[in-house]
């Protein structure tokens, strides 16, 4: 009896082992489930625009700076038709510093000038990417934009920015994302520069659909 009733829970236990990994799977695979909320200072359009673009990247990585200027002239274009939600990925086996950059951008972005350190950062990648130790440059970015480098450091090691980063590659890591820049556009997934510019070629049939 006690053996049959340890054979049912095993079985069951089982089965919802099995239920959950399959669940976990599907969502990677179908890219089920809505995305996790973007701090302000890393959100830029009206939440109601026609076209959503979730963009998981890197600071150190080529492909991203690249994405990035395809998708500040996007902007420019488009203006209220996209709503743009930056979150990050860093590659953190191929790029060292990729997530002390992450995090000195979001303290960069909670003293309002995200979008100018984020900039600088991709200018100036080669020159931190791949270093031996810190790069001084992170702190040089910030005095060069007027900001409070020593807060902008305490910010950066505190638990809740390294928390907030995590998350976002957590979700990645989740959604299957494996490559930056990965985006998310009405919640299709394109990968690298090239995808996204054939997405971007077809925003005006995409519009023309919504009007």
């Amino acid at each position: 009896m006690t053996i049959a009733k340890n054979g049912r829970l095993a079985l069951l236990a089982f089965a919802l082992i099995f239920i959950s990994t399959l669940s976990v799977l599907l969502a990677r695979r179908l890219n089920m489930g809505p995305m996790s909320p973007v701090p302000a200072w890393r959100t830029f359009g009206p939440e109601n625009a026609a076209i959503q673009i979730y963009e998981f990247t890197d600071f150190a990585c080529p492909a991203c700076r690249g994405a990035s200027e395809t998708l500040t002239e996007t902007l420019r274009v488009y203006g209220g038709d996209i709503r743009l939600r930056f979150k990050h990925y860093p590659l953190i086996h191929i790029h060292p510093w990729s997530m002390h950059a992450a995090a000195y951008s979001d303290c960069a972005g909670e003293q309002g000038k995200f979008t100018e350190y984020a900039e600088l950062l991709f200018a100036t990648q080669e020159n931190w990417g791949e270093a031996k130790e810190e790069p001084a440059i992170f702190g040089e970015l910030a005095l060069k934009l007027k900001l409070d480098w020593p807060k902008m450091q305490a910010c950066a090691n505190s638990p809740e920015a390294i928390r907030r980063v995590k998350l976002d590659m957590a979700e990645g890591d989740l959604k299957g994302v494996n490559a930056t820049p990965t985006f998310f556009i009405n919640g299709k997934r394109s990968v690298g520069g090239g995808q996204l510019l054939d997405k971007v070629r077809n925003f005006d049939n995409l519009l023309g659909k919504k009007r």
